[in-house]
């Protein structure tokens, strides 16, 4: 996989392979440029790069940079599992003796190629600070009509835990609401949110965050993974990137910031001032009702002379995120498999929406065992917010609905095998609950069963033909083609 150094390379690259539109009529980013966007996705019509944004001069902004897996590919390989095979390799920690621990010594020495870089080249060359500071300057998207106003939809937020000095960087919409305030929608499950809470149980009203916009496609995609607390995502960027990130270290908030986006907004979350936030057209397809969030006070903006705003549309699929979340299902799919040896596969359908639906196929070796595999996953970090999970036999093709309806069909007695947790923890945007991140869940068992768990021996199911009668009628078949 190639590495590219930020936005601009990667925009080069797309355009060397014919992969990028060039807009030149003059566009909004008020539901004119989203709607395209929208368009290009839903179409194929690959990335955009609008030339001439309307009430922006100076500025450029480009849309659809992952909506097509073709985009994946170009990134990860033909195959972005085999990156969630290396970074599992290189994060493996072995047990046992001084002969082991020095082997652990040599590879926290081979990790050192992936921690984050630090330069005193960067990309920014204006800075606004003070009353300079105005979001307004940054063509920010309205995407739905019935939004609030103005949201970043893909800005990398960049927090610091104050325990553990464990840096995140996720991916969290932002509402401008003035000048120099924001309001930044972290959810009660994400690593931002719990970064929040330290913050207040220790006592203090703010804690520094820097936002980068743009910058390297794989930063930009890290930013959406879902990381578990414990590991450093810059090193985790680090790892999927193949070599560090380059960043240097601000002398207004004190965080390590990307020396390669294209803008960056300094300041602090004022834990003392909570707002609401939206509405907000969201990825269910639905517009997510408002809720009281943090202000996020810009005290400073860092720009490149040349910028391009990316921005993401979220709405009801096929939409961008839907391709993300299928790149992320198939680099995390080795991780799975390390915890639940058992799991073969797993589908995280675009129409499921992330956290909907899942489908995983196991090698099923005792009674049981489909329904301790729903359970273990549902304890699993952000897996913990899936809603429907079906368990079907190895011998099932997850990502073949059909084969999938077949086995619920051939396999399940619902009473038997279908298990409803009543009250948990759910998605926060999840709009069929009665009571804010409080919902059910249901897993189907579609496993063919046990003695233990039918009652009785499972029935003979219809063998194939023999291979003379194919050969055969195979003969035939090519014939009558003709």
């Amino acid at each position: 996989m190639r590495i590219y150094k930020d936005l601009h390379d990667y925009l080069n690259e797309l355009e060397q392979l014919n992969l990028v539109t060039y807009i030149q009529e003059e566009l909004s980013p008020v539901l004119e440029i989203p709607a395209l966007i929208v368009e290009a996705v839903r179409k194929g019509l690959g990335t955009l790069l609008f030339e001439n944004v309307k009430g922006y001069p100076g500025w450029k902004v480009v849309g659809n940079l992952f909506g097509d897996w073709r985009y994946i590919k170009l990134l990860f390989g033909e195959n972005p599992e085999d990156i969630g095979k290396r970074i599992l390799d290189l994060l493996k920690v072995p047990y046992g003796g001084f002969i082991e621990k020095l082997s652990l010594l040599k590879d926290v020495t081979r990790l050192s190629k992936y921690l984050p870089k630090e330069t005193r080249s960067k990309s920014y060359k204006v800075e606004y600070v003070g009353d300079e500071v105005n979001l307004n300057i940054i063509p920010v998207f309205k995407t739905w009509p019935g939004d609030a106003g103005k949201f970043f939809t893909y800005p990398l937020v960049i927090s610091r835990d104050p325990e553990h000095k464990i840096y995140n960087i996720g991916v969290y919409r932002i509402q401008v609401i003035g000048r120099n305030e924001a309001l930044m929608h972290w959810q009660a499950h994400k690593r931002g949110s719990i970064t929040e809470k330290i913050y207040r149980e220790k006592g203090l009203t703010e804690f520094p965050v820097a936002v980068a916009i743009g910058g390297d496609p794989i930063l930009l995609f890290s930013g959406a993974c879902p990381i578990p607390r414990g590991i450093d995502e810059y090193l985790f960027a680090g790892l999927l990137r193949g070599e560090g990130i380059k960043v240097f270290k601000s002398d207004y908030s004190g965080l390590y910031i990307p020396a390669y986006a294209e803008a960056v907004l300094e300041g602090y979350i004022d834990l003392t001032d909570y707002r609401l936030e939206g509405p907000f057209g969201d990825h269910m397809g639905y517009y997510t009702p408002q809720e009281y969030y943090p202000v996020f006070r810009v005290e400073r903006i860092l720009l490149r002379r040349d910028p391009i705003y990316y921005g993401t549309v979220v709405g009801k699929p096929p939409m961008e995120d839907g391709y993300i979340g299928k790149a992320i299902e198939r680099i995390f799919l080795p991780f799975l498999k390390m915890i639940f040896p058992e799991i073969v596969d797993i589908n995280l359908p675009i129409h499921g929406l992330f956290h909907g639906l899942a489908v995983v196929s196991i090698k099923k070796r005792y009674p049981g065992h489909a329904k301790k595999v729903m359970l273990g996953l549902w304890g699993l970090g952000q897996f913990s917010l899936n809603k429907i999970l079906i368990v079907v036999d190895s011998d099932v093709d997850v990502h073949d609905l059909n084969q999938v309806v077949y086995a619920i069909s051939s396999t399940v007695d619902p009473k038997r095998d279908v298990v409803i947790i009543p009250y948990t923890h759910t998605d926060a945007l999840d709009h069929t609950v009665s009571t804010p991140l409080i919902g059910s869940k249901m897993g189907i068992d579609a496993t063919r069963k046990y003695r233990e768990e039918l009652g009785r021996e499972w029935p003979k199911e219809i063998e194939g033909y023999p291979d003379d009668v194919m050969r055969k009628i195979e003969d035939i078949v090519s014939r009558l083609r003709k």
